[in-house]
């Protein structure tokens, strides 16, 4: 972390000219005590450098130092050094130690920031990996949930031991529904498509297992806030509206058109609508016969805040909608 402060825009050449001062005055504080090898203060100088400040202060610096080096021999009093190989030797091992000491701590430090980089990648994946847990939890136990209010739902209808015997037929049925449900919401190879595409499947799925293939299948559901909890019950409303239009506006004819749409108003007042183009409600009070579909239905919607309408659209045809509440 202190390194990393110093290797800013300026800070490695601030270190690098303190430390380059520092080396210099301290040979000419020790009075010429040091002798000969009064430069040798540089090499901690160009030490501290790489460490603080990077490859290239510290290159900086022991170019100075060898100027320094250079000065030195030149110095009144210093000719006698200045023959052949006298300089050579001493600079060329200066310069020789100097580049070697920048080398290996550039590599050391180098080493050290993949090191930590591969420790907050390992830090995020385990974050990441723990997020993924909690939110498989919490999606196991709104699974647990809806199966539960399904059942729930058909227990309160069983009067006697035929009731009981078509509420285990219909709660293997819709059981099985929510397992597609959940199994198409979590599809990574819808991908992009998210909520819009899932609820394309399922419903597709459904006309198609109905043995109505030639059904026209529209759907548009942006991507809105939606929990993974409310997208489930949002599938189930449409998996039991669309089961609902086999069963009463496909019941005599293979072709028509399923309309799909999940939109937002501007008061953030979210609309789920599943429309057909069959004969609609017709003279029958929506809702007059509380079928166990619509108990579903209705109960989903409840459980989501927000409550379920039935009617028939002006343009033909009988529509289910959602109006869910505005989004915290």
């Amino acid at each position: 972390m202190l390194v990393a402060t110093f290797r800013g825009r300026w800070g490695g050449w601030v270190v690098a000219a303190i430390a380059f001062a520092v080396a210099w005055a301290v040979p000419h504080m020790l009075a010429g005590s040091a002798g000969s090898l009064s430069f040798i203060t540089f090499f901690l100088a160009i030490l501290v450098t790489s460490l603080l400040g990077g490859w290239l202060p510290a290159s900086v610096v022991a170019a100075g130092a060898i100027l320094v080096v250079l000065a030195w021999f030149l110095a009144p009093g210093q000719s006698e050094r200045l023959r052949w190989p006298g300089p050579l030797l001493p600079v060329g091992l200066f310069a020789a130690v100097a580049g070697a000491q920048i080398a290996l701590v550039h590599r050391l430090t180098r080493a050290l920031d993949r090191l930590e980089w591969k420790r907050a990648e390992m830090e995020r994946l385990r974050e990441s990996e723990q997020l993924m847990f909690r939110e498989l939890q919490h999606r196991i136990s709104n699974g647990i949930q809806l199966v539960a209010s399904l059942l729930s739902l058909e227990a309160a209808r069983v009067q006697d031991a035929d009731d009981a015997a078509a509420a285990m037929e219909d709660a293997v049925t819709r059981l099985s529904m929510v397992a597609t449900i959940h199994r198409r919401l979590n599809d990574p190879a819808l991908g992009e498509g998210g909520l819009e595409a899932a609820l394309r499947v399922l419903a597709r799925e459904i006309l198609d297992a109905g043995g109505r293939e030639g059904v026209s299948l529209n759907v548009v559901a942006p991507r809105l806030a939606t929990s993974p909890a409310d997208a489930s019950s949002l599938a189930m409303i449409i998996a039991e509206a669309v089961t609902n239009t086999l069963k009463h506006a496909f019941a005599d004819r293979e072709q028509g058109l399923v309309e799909i749409t999940f939109s937002e108003g501007v008061d953030g007042e979210r609309r789920l609508s599943v429309r057909d183009d069959g004969p609609g409600f017709g003279t029958e009070e929506p809702g007059s016969s509380e079928s166990l579909g619509l108990l579903v239905m209705r109960s989903m919607a409840q459980r989501l805040g927000g409550r379920l309408e039935l009617g028939d659209d002006p343009r033909g045809g009988a529509v289910v909608t959602v109006v869910l509440p505005r989004p915290d």
